[in-house]
């Protein structure tokens, strides 16, 4: 009970004796708990702090025989999300042994359904913050408005009742006076008509597309592309404004804009931009000839790609690729350099001929994108194990790839790699330079010492520092005159 907390609270405080606690108790009794203490105390006093408590409990609190762990397991939202929550904490407070994510748990499955699955969706962590969500999606519901209906339905509703009710006087009519049934003035059509698709519209597979790459085929046409190609499907399209209200335009439509369409969208990841190992990547290593190459395998690249220094160093057909722009994931655009038809990869004893082009990149050397995955078809890519499964030629083949390498030292071999590929920009050279550090002067004082007199010896060290040559020459020098032509004497300090 919420009084009786309070009172033990007041008295943990105050360290109330016990003898004392039923006096002060006593007094801040009130309406019908009076005359039932004053019976009690005239059949069967209270000796202590505890029976009167326990006494409180039976009388005026819940019944023996309730569980409050069933009630707060059926608990749902009846009211506001505030009025649930007091009812949820006065029955937490009396069950016991719950751990903390079963009360968040019990808590979330009694709201409202909408509630309790959008509070769930936020994965909250403990209570409190399941509270103030729950809030915040109750004030997001009741904003919205319920749905009313339109004044079009019941207009709608109308017309079909009063054409329902002139339908039944003219069948009681035609009941009356039997007329032959008449032809329809129109044929009923075989086909709906929007049934009827557009012929002209013909949509291209990933897998399509890629074939036809290879082919160098027109999208639309059988024929060969080339930049002076003229597809006999060409077709003319009509685009269709529709202006809207003045008052309903909050700023001005410009007058004239040039849009341009492209028939592919180019894009290039930011992983592959950089060369990184990101979600999606997987890193192989593979050859081009007798050159070892870095693979990266990127799904959200559109394409495949190349660096262009390794191109000319193998001396590959290169052809003109004019005016292919590649979206890249930073926002800038890059244009490629050129085309590859057919190059010719080898990646773990697989052969692999993909069109490639030429363009700018870091961190690998060729970039094999979405189109590429395309032609293999069904395949697996696991990113955690860096693998990738696909069925090919009539048997399964698995490809390895690799993790995060860390550097290792260059061999000569490597750096004159670089120079025949002119992949150098700079060079540098770092030597590493030891710092001569001054040996510690007080290293042989005791541990014991005071601190003020190390402070003052650590200040003057130079003073205790072994001589190594005579004094220097001062202003002053100090000296004993002596008398001139005197010899030593010889006299006992003390006679």
């Amino acid at each position: 009970m919420d009084w009786i907390f309070k009172a033990e609270q007041f008295f943990d405080y105050y360290a109330t004796p016990d003898c004392d606690r039923l006096i002060i108790a006593s007094v801040h009794l009130d309406h019908d708990v009076v005359p039932w203490y004053q019976m009690i105390q005239k059949t069967n006093p209270f000796l202590s702090w505890s029976a009167l408590t326990r006494a409180l409990e039976l009388d005026f609190g819940p019944s023996a025989y309730d569980c409050p762990r069933a009630t707060l397991f059926k608990l749902q939202q009846s009211g506001s999300v505030n009025e649930y929550y007091m009812q949820f904490t006065s029955l937490v407070n009396r069950v016991d042994g719950l751990s903390v994510d079963a009360i968040l748990d019990c808590f979330i499955s009694g709201l409202q359904e909408e509630i309790s699955r959008d509070v769930k969706a936020m994965e909250p962590r403990n209570l409190s913050k399941a509270v103030a969500l729950a809030k915040l999606f109750e004030e997001k519901y009741a904003a919205i408005p319920k749905n009313k209906p339109s004044s079009l339905s019941a207009r709608n509703y109308n017309q079909n009742s009063s054409f329902t009710t002139k339908n039944q006087s003219n069948t009681q009519k035609n009941d009356n006076n039997t007329k032959p049934n008449l032809p329809p003035l129109l044929p009923t059509p075989s086909v709906k008509p929007f049934n009827n698709r557009n012929q002209n519209i013909k949509k291209i597979s990933p897998a399509e597309i890629q074939l036809r790459r290879e082919k160098n085929l027109c999208y639309f046409c059988d024929e060969k592309f080339s930049p002076a190609h003229k597809c006999p499907n060409r077709q003319f399209m009509l685009l269709q404004l529709e202006t809207e209200d003045e008052s309903q335009l909050d700023t001005p439509v410009p007058a004239a804009e040039e849009v341009i369409l492209e028939e592919d969208t180019h894009h290039l990841s930011l992983n592959a931009m950089r060369g990184s190992n990101g979600v999606g990547t997987i890193r192989f290593t593979g050859q081009i000839g007798s050159i070892q190459v870095k693979i990266l395998v990127d799904g959200g690249s559109s394409d495949n790609f190349i660096q262009p220094r390794i191109a000319q160093v193998l001396k590959l057909p290169i052809e003109p690729a004019p005016n292919l722009r590649v979206l890249v994931g930073n926002g800038q655009m890059l244009s490629a350099e050129g085309l590859i038809q057919q190059l010719p990869l080898h990646i773990q004893g697989q052969e692999v001929k993909v069109p490639v082009y030429l363009l700018q990149i870091s961190g690998a050397d060729v970039i094999l994108g979405s189109t590429w995955l395309a032609t293999l078809g069904p395949h697996v890519a696991d990113y955690a194990a860096l693998t990738l499964k696909f069925f090919q030629n009539g048997q399964f083949i698995t490809l390895q790839g690799e993790g995060n390498v860390e550097a290792s030292p260059a061999q000569l071999n490597h750096f004159r790699r670089l120079h025949h590929t002119d992949a150098i920009e700079e060079c540098f050279a770092i030597q590493w330079l030891k710092q001569d550090v001054p040996e510690d002067v007080l290293a042989d004082l005791p541990i014991n010492i005071e601190p003020e007199m190390a402070i003052l010896l650590h200040t003057y060290a130079s003073v205790f520092k072994i001589p190594t040559t005579l004094p220097p020459q001062r202003d002053q020098d100090h000296a004993i005159p002596l008398q001139p032509d005197s010899g030593p004497i010889k006299v006992r300090p003390y006679s």
